[in-house]
């Protein structure tokens, strides 16, 4: 498959042959997940133990951190198909880093409401619908090799930023919540200064406008709908990663830190809060220390023949440790079980994207990859709420059997009625007409 896409072209871009920038692509994408890593462990910390919210307000301020991207992302898919994807990146970084430092304000002069988190994670989550589309319609554009290798190192960037904004969270104890604020920030601008060095290869020209705007604007996302239910490859990674978004997003959004949380029941009020704020880093950063490892081993032995089944395999691996979590046990065993899962995610996360990227037409790249962010992180909304009533009522660790039993129907169900697991390549696949 080319690794040229229709993204829209901007003022800088490499020829054919030259340099396109790829390592700084990898910085900036690191740099992103980095603050976004940071965001992970201290956006929960800030609504359960600073402002000391409930289950079920817990799991609305997670619902409005991701409900943009319900709304939005396939807006921002349209829009980075016929825009300078480049420029949005740096937009989108220069947004989030004002909205970091606007954060950091509120709490350093103790003036954070639950008002104000949920406009802030309406503002994060709206930055994030349209940067994402963007983002990842650029990789196939500076990608120095093979795709499934490119989707594979930026994977690793990604995996890896992650850790160290996790790992940086556990640090709060000693440098302060504001700081660590602050230094999101500092990292979106260095995502920004690393984004002003790639050069990617020019794209096709972006197609005429017919008719009025809206219909042109809905008629684009409808065909990007239909190469996306066209494709044998792409329909059902689609249909499972709307499965990953309600079952596993959700629960890693909601259940997991709240069964976290009452491992230290005494540290959600007084001096004891930071040392919760380390065991929900450290815990997060066992799921992708896991993902780093197997996304390693998938770059370092090339490409499967058998994605399919490896993808699938993948996601029965998550489920089953998620209704292992039902279960009681030591503080160390649900970390383990955490890189577990990591191990299954590195792989699904990486394999998936990288089936949509491969099969997907390349004029219809980014909104197709919208399509398949929205079935990802689409789900998560619904699921925060649901899963923080349903933890509210009967627990966190009861409930988590629900995400778990309902991600192994869907892996079933896709097993036996697509040929994603008879998928088998042995040489250059081709591309779905446009």
């Amino acid at each position: 498959m080319s690794a040229r896409d229709a993204t829209g072209s901007g003022p800088t871009g490499a020829s054919s042959g030259a340099p396109t920038g790829f390592s700084y692509y990898l910085v900036t994408q690191a740099a992103w997940f980095l603050a976004f890593g940071l965001q992970m462990v201290l956006f929960p910390y800030l609504v359960r133990v600073v402002l000391q919210e409930d289950e079920i307000r817990f799991g609305l301020a997670q619902m409005a951190l991701q409900l943009p991207t319900v709304l939005l992302i396939l807006l921002g898919g349209y829009m980075a198909d016929r825009v300078d994807t480049l420029r949005a990146v740096l937009v989108g970084c220069g947004l989030c880093a004002l909205s970091f430092l606007a954060l950091g304000v509120f709490v350093a002069g103790g003036r954070l409401t639950y008002a104000t988190v949920i406009l802030y994670a309406l503002g994060i989550g709206t930055i994030g619908a349209f940067v994402t589309p963007a983002r990842d319609a650029l990789l196939s554009r500076v990608a120095p090799g093979g795709v499934q290798q490119a989707v594979g190192m930026a994977s690793l960037a990604q995996f890896g930023g992650q850790i160290a904004g996790m790992a940086a969270a556990t640090a709060a104890p000693v440098v302060g919540l504001t700081a660590l604020l602050f230094g999101q920030a500092a990292m979106m601008t260095m995502a920004a200064g690393a984004a002003l060095k790639i050069r990617p290869r020019p794209a096709g020209p972006p197609r005429t406008r017919e008719g009025g705007a809206l219909g042109f604007i809905f008629g684009e996302i409808r065909g990007g709908f239909r190469a996306a239910a066209a494709s044998p490859v792409i329909a059902p990674v689609i249909l499972c990663a709307a499965g990953m978004g309600v079952c596993f997003m959700g629960a890693f959004s909601v259940l997991l830190p709240l069964i976290v949380a009452s491992y230290f029941p005494g540290d959600l009020t007084g001096p004891g809060q930071a040392r919760l704020a380390t065991a929900l880093g450290v815990f997060s950063i066992t799921f992708w220390i896991g993902s780093i490892l197997s996304t390693t081993v998938l770059i370092r032995f090339g490409d499967l023949r058998r994605k399919g089944r490896a993808y699938l395999a993948a996601l029965v691996s998550g489920a089953m440790v998620l209704i292992l979590c039902s279960l009681p046990m030591p503080f160390w065993m649900l970390c383990g079980l955490n890189f577990i899962w990591g191990l299954g995610g590195g792989v699904a996360m990486t394999l998936g994207r990288g089936l949509v990227q491969r099969f997907a037409p390349p004029d219809k790249m980014a909104r197709i990859l919208s399509i398949f962010t929205l079935a990802n992180l689409g789900g998560a909304p619904a699921g925060a709420v649901l899963y923080g009533v349903l933890a509210h009522a009967i627990g966190p660790r009861a409930a988590i059997l629900f995400p778990g039993l309902g991600m192994m129907a869907i892996v079933a169900a896709v097993a036996l009625r697509s040929e994603l697991w008879r998928l088998e390549e042995s040489g250059p696949v081709a591309t779905p007409g446009a």
